[in-house]
């Protein structure tokens, strides 16, 4: 069967195979490799987008890629400061390139595909990357109490972690949003949610399943996410997640009797502290992306509003708070469909900032996904009701050209 006889453009196709790709990269795929091949896969969604140089791009596009530049720009004046050679700068620098290339990438994807695909393919790729990593790590001869490594991108337990979390989101706003779920559809999301659940316990990962905590019950209680209380709830998650860093030897000695699984030592109060110093000696410029600790191991702040701070200055850290005190305000405009999917991952992500996340705009491993693929959606997106009825269409345009009635 042609293309033209199923009914959907040639570049609608290539767009959402594309986007397939990047999913199945991102959750399979390990280290360089799947970046190289993450990138590629955005760079054809792009291609795809007949329209990018024929229409105006829509405002909040507009801003979201003029934010991203100030970014940029202000880094350069810290590649500067601390006179970076250009060999070493070119990566900081490519990374803005880079969250453009996602935002382009996300205007396109809500022009080919509606959100509910969207939803279903992270879950379900998520969801096969999820039982292949319990299954392969139980073939390996551990078990069930051992601290898994997923399968993908990250090749560390706290990045793959999260990346199941954006799954777990991505079911939460197929339940709690504009979508009519029969029986079945519930009874299969929920099946889904199984290995995702299982293997985000299996990696012992407490920032990320604290974060996600927060971020799910904050989308599924009865109130709406005003910018005001989507604000407030995600600088409370990172507090709480960063607090909890503090009273982790406390905790540890009320419950712990060994520093096994759940009660290792979290190991980033000293980390804090070399951030502190470096920030007391470049308050304003930052040390840059570049930067790193002499430590093996612990090389990189761990916090990402104290790594901003560290790597980009307070003024850094003023502009990105300020960037998403207005991206909140977006949000609060947006309809169920994306607007709910989008603040879940907003909180999650403040969360998980408050352990790791130390670069938000660097290029790494799965926080495209649980922090500016969302975003990206959410500039992209029509406000209230005209998103609602370009869904509802959508979803109506897919299930009578495929005959498949669960997207309907």
């Amino acid at each position: 069967m042609t293309m033209r006889r199923i009914g959907v453009p040639a570049r609608d196709l290539i767009c959402m195979a594309a986007f397939q790709s990047f999913l199945v990269f991102a959750y399979f795929v390990s280290k360089n490799t799947s970046a190289k091949l993450m990138i590629a896969a955005l760079v054809v969604v792009v291609a795809t987008d007949a329209t990018l140089f024929r229409e105006r791009l829509p405002r909040a596009v507009m801003a979201g890629l003029i934010g991203v530049a100030a970014f940029g720009l202000w880094s350069v004046v810290g590649l500067i400061v601390n006179a970076i050679p250009w060999s070493r700068a070119g990566e900081t620098m490519a990374s803005f390139l880079l969250l453009g290339l996602v935002i382009l990438a996300g205007r396109r994807l809500l022009a080919c595909c509606d959100m509910r695909l969207i939803y279903l393919s992270i879950i379900a790729i998520a969801c096969l990357s999820a039982l292949a990593s319990v299954m392969l790590h139980l073939a390996e001869g551990q078990g069930w109490g051992d601290r898994l490594v997923p399968l993908g991108r990250p090749g560390n337990s706290i990045p793959g972690a999260a990346g199941f979390c954006i799954a777990l989101i991505a079911a939460a706003a197929l339940m709690r949003g504009d979508f009519a779920l029969s029986r079945v559809q519930k009874a299969l999301l929920l099946t889904a949610l199984v290995p995702l659940l299982t293997a985000v316990v299996m990696t012992q990962s407490r920032g990320p399943m604290i974060a996600a905590a927060v971020a799910l019950a904050a989308m599924l209680a009865p109130w709406r996410l005003s910018s005001g209380r989507l604000a407030a709830l995600a600088l409370a998650n990172w507090a709480l997640v960063t607090g909890l860093v503090f009273a982790d030897p406390y905790l540890r000695s009320l419950f712990c009797t060994d520093q096994a699984s759940f009660c290792r030592p979290s190991e980033r109060l000293q980390i804090w502290g070399w951030v502190v110093e470096n920030v007391a000696k470049h308050p304003i410029s930052g040390l840059t992306p570049v930067y790193r600790f002499t430590d093996s191991i612990f090389n990189h702040p761990h916090n990402g509003l104290l790594g901003t701070m560290m790597f980009f200055g307070v003024p850094g850290l003023v502009l990105l708070l300020g960037l998403a005190f207005v991206y909140g305000r977006h949000l609060s405009g947006r309809s169920g469909e994306i607007g709910l999917f989008a603040s879940g991952a907003l909180i999650f992500s403040f969360g998980y900032m408050g352990s790791d996340l130390s670069n938000p705009f660097a290029f790494a491993n799965m926080h495209y996904l649980f922090l500016w693929l969302p975003i990206a959606f959410a500039l992209a997106a029509p406000s209230g009701h005209a998103s609602q009825t370009a869904g509802a269409a959508a979803r109506q345009s897919i299930a009578g050209k495929s005959g498949n009635r669960f997207f309907a």
